[in-house]
């Protein structure tokens, strides 16, 4: 039911405010699923174009990681917050001039009634799996993307949902933990990433992302290495993730 999806659209954007998105009513007003998209090269151009100076890996990289997040945020956000299954092939890309906005999502995503956690997890992962598989190998027809490159993108994509909802949820550190090698083992990405736990200044544990490919944004002109970018040491990225607070 579109209130139903309503109301995830409102959950997904309060666990993670810049994932935004709306439902539409009818399949007419849907575009093509994420992983179809037919304006990957508009995507490619712009960030290639934005920031020349960083060269052709970044803007590989960093549109592959924005053609990928919101599904696989969609994915686990689903999974973990309500009882039916979410179809993830009825998710498409708002692009404008290569920028992706935002995401839409068809009224009719629902497609059963799923109590079970571990089975809404598995069929999310295989949708999310099936797509990267379909849309990689376009991608890199337009820009200059290793496969193992993408593929820890799409495992950190999918750590960093779930340690969201952690947050939100506050679930135990133990649980965030279980459910990351669950994720992990079910995409097929088991070791693409991991977590990275810490003490924060309270004394309390804390997880952060631990990173096995760099993003490249300290190429940019504006950019630096991220805290927790896997060119730092972990004791250097534990020193930025307490400075961070």
């Amino acid at each position: 039911m579109s209130w139903a999806l309503r109301a995830l659209v409102d959950e997904a954007a309060r666990v993670v405010p810049g994932l935004h998105g709306h439902v539409v009513a009818a399949a007419a007003d849907a575009a093509t699923p994420w992983h179809a998209t037919a304006e990957l090269a508009s995507v490619q151009r712009y960030w290639a174009s934005r920031y020349p100076e960083a060269g052709p890996h970044y803007a590989a990289l960093r549109g592959w990681g924005l053609l990928v997040w919101q599904p696989i945020y969609l994915g686990v956000i689903a999974a973990h917050t309500r009882d039916a299954s979410l179809d993830l092939d009825r998710v498409s890309l708002v692009i404008d001039d290569g920028a992706i906005q935002a995401y839409k999502l068809w009224a009719h995503a629902d497609v059963v009634s799923l109590a079970d956690e571990t089975a809404r997890l598995q069929a999310a992962a295989r949708q999310l799996s099936a797509g990267i598989v379909a849309l990689l190998p376009r991608w890199q027809a337009c820009a200059p993307l290793h496969a193992k490159a993408a593929r820890r993108t799409c495992a950190d994509c999918a750590l960093a949902a779930l340690l969201a909802v952690q947050r939100r949820h506050r679930w135990p550190l133990t649980r965030a933990r279980d459910l990351g090698e669950r994720w992990l083992a079910a995409l097929d990405l088991s070791g693409e990433s991991g977590f990275l736990a810490y003490r924060t200044a309270a004394g309390d544990e804390a997880l952060a992302l631990a990173h096995k490919v760099c993003c490249l944004h300290f190429r940019r002109r504006d950019g630096d290495r991220c805290s927790t970018c896997p060119k730092r040491s972990v004791a250097e990225r534990i020193e930025c993730l307490l400075a961070e607070g």
